[in-house]
């Protein structure tokens, strides 16, 4: 018997702690992560976001309007020919049902018509409950009989519109995009949580556009889920200095008042959803956290922890098993490495060896594993690639050492994501290998599938449970020992205790082990991991009554 081959095999299992909970390090690198938001509606008909990207902005035909031209109340507006079919129509449908916003009184709506400062500050005394907080201002372009003046004034001294340092207001100048979100998350007193804040220019390829003025309610209004471009999730272009449009407007407001929970958000099956930047599906009732809507890459392991009622915080992450895979995985522009040491095995007769005398093993070793990501598993399916490599110091035995590199393997996970909380994937450890030759069985492939589920408990508590089946290194002692092809199931069980903290335990369908692991943000694109680990703690253990130490750790890193 080659018990140097079993030794191996066993040293090659057990870095395998390493490498899997490597893959979950990127997960705590960008769990305020996270940058790319992927829309649930995705395959929805795109002609609805073409129509309003395509738009020419131009100049209001109809500045200062009198008062036979401006909107009139028409709740038929919902079935206008220029509303139905348009991007914006599930925002302008809520707010004219609530009398917040009117159409013409020729039955149409105008949503691509842009909205002077007079008609914006006129939408706002309509929407929101505007309390004086300063003192009136006098402006030289306003004039007492304007049919806006009243409007201008609310707005004013509410805090959500200001002047010019010329004493002017401009009311007959068409307001531009990132004016009008800057004024609703001024008078709505949205806060941006800077510790935990998407940077502007990964969220908007037009950031440098956005003037210094906007940068702070621009991020505070996307963290609220205010933020709606019809770019997203395709250009992610916010185009800060564009005409506001009618339909423009009426997607801010309506997306304010859900945060302030005035409104019902909207479906989360409705086409409108992907035009809210960097947000989950909207909740039901709209329960906004101060964190809810922070960048997401979609890396593995890096679900936010949404549900249907409430919008929680991202760093809510699972917690992934020790020596068993997880059913989130790593996604295109995620790169991990990570490495790992192990306690030698104590002196002790191999469990069905013909020898008399005891078999001294000893599999202390250091470990090192890298990886990245390919696809996107929100969207359609993520692959995550990776190789490791191992290294020990022979054995009592007379085992020969092995050093890094003389001996590797390439695996694969193939990883699918279905909301925030759910994952699965199917995964071959060992698909290539080298420094082995063909007849040797010292690490046999591995194929296993996995489900994870994640159950929030609070905005940063989560329990987090996987369950699979594999076979490999999942088999029992007695079969790998002779070498049959079984399988077994495996699973783990974590508590998230903080943003920082986590505790598992895990059963790889021998024995169980329990772990501790610590993760930190270096910056917004870099994680760090450490997880110290009992192994062998109880179960088919490998090491006679013996539990042994073990210590993985890593970095993941988002381009």
């Amino acid at each position: 018997m080659n018990h140097h081959k079993y030794q191996i095999y066993y040293k090659n299992i057990c870095f395998l702690v390493t490498l899997v909970s490597t893959a979950i390090i990127c997960s705590s690198a960008f769990a305020t992560s996270r940058a790319e938001m992927v829309s649930p509606n995705r395959q929805l008909d795109r002609s609805l976001s073409h129509k309003a990207i395509d738009r020419a902005i131009a100049p209001s035909s109809k500045l200062n309007p009198t008062h036979s031209q401006r909107p009139q109340v028409n709740h038929q507006i919902a079935q206008a020919s220029d509303v139905t079919g348009n991007w914006a129509e599930p925002f302008i449908k809520a707010l004219v049902e609530k009398g917040i916003i009117a159409g013409y009184p020729d039955g149409t709506f105008r949503p691509d018509q842009p909205v002077t400062r007079a008609e914006f500050a006129a939408l706002l005394t309509k929407a929101f409950s505007l309390e004086p907080t300063k003192e009136a201002r006098t402006f030289s372009d306003v004039s007492p009989q304007l049919w806006a003046a009243p409007a201008i004034d609310k707005a004013y001294r509410a805090g959500f519109l200001a002047g010019y340092p010329n004493n002017t207001f401009a009311p007959s100048q068409t307001i531009v995009r990132i004016e009008s979100l800057v004024a609703i998350a001024n008078g709505s007193k949205l806060q941006a949580n800077s510790a935990a804040a998407p940077k502007i220019d990964e969220l908007f390829t037009d950031a440098a556009q956005v003037p210094n003025y906007g940068r702070d309610a621009l991020i505070a209004a996307t963290q609220k889920c205010v933020t709606v471009s019809v770019s997203y999730p395709d250009g992610k272009t916010f185009n800060p200095t564009g005409a506001a449009t009618r339909a423009d407007v009426a997607a801010f407001i309506h997306q304010a008042l859900v945060a302030s929970g005035q409104l019902t958000a909207l479906a989360s099956d409705s086409p409108a959803q992907k035009y809210i930047v960097n947000c989950a599906a909207a909740p039901a009732v709209a329960t906004i956290s101060e964190q809810d809507v922070l960048s997401r890459v979609g890396v593995g392991n890096l679900p936010s922890a949404g549900t249907a009622t409430i919008v929680r915080k991202a760093p809510n992450r699972p917690v992934s098993g020790l020596t068993t895979p997880s059913g989130f995985g790593a996604n295109w522009g995620t790169v991990f490495i990570g490495s790992g040491y192990q306690d030698s095995l104590a002196p002790n007769p191999w469990l069905g060896s013909p020898l008399s005398t005891p078999l001294l093993i000893n599999t202390a070793g250091f470990g090192l594993g890298v990886g990245f990501g390919i696809g996107n598993s929100r969207d359609l399916v993520g692959l995550e690639t990776s190789y490791s490599t191992f290294s020990n110091g022979g054995g009592p035995d007379g085992s020969t050492p092995l050093g890094l590199f003389n001996r590797g393997a390439v695996n694969f996970k193939l990883h699918k994501q279905f909301g925030d909380n759910f994952a699965i994937a199917a995964g071959w450890e060992n698909a290539i290998k080298h420094g082995y030759a063909g007849n040797d069985q010292t690490v046999r492939d591995t194929f296993y599938g996995v489900v994870t589920g994640v159950l929030p408990v609070s905005d940063t508590n989560n329990f987090t449970a996987s369950f699979g089946i594999g076979n490999g290194r999942f088999r029992q002692i007695a079969d790998i020992v002779a070498d049959r092809d079984k399988t077994a199931f495996f699973g783990s069980l974590g508590f998230r205790i903080t943003d920082n903290i986590g505790i598992v335990t895990d059963y790889n369908g021998r024995n169980f082990s329990v772990g501790l692991p610590l993760n930190f943000r270096l910056s917004d694109n870099i994680g760090v991991q450490i997880t110290p680990a009992i192994l062998d703690v109880a179960g088919d253990k490998i090491s006679g009554e013996v539990s042994r130490f073990g210590l993985g750790g890593g970095v993941g890193i988002r381009f």
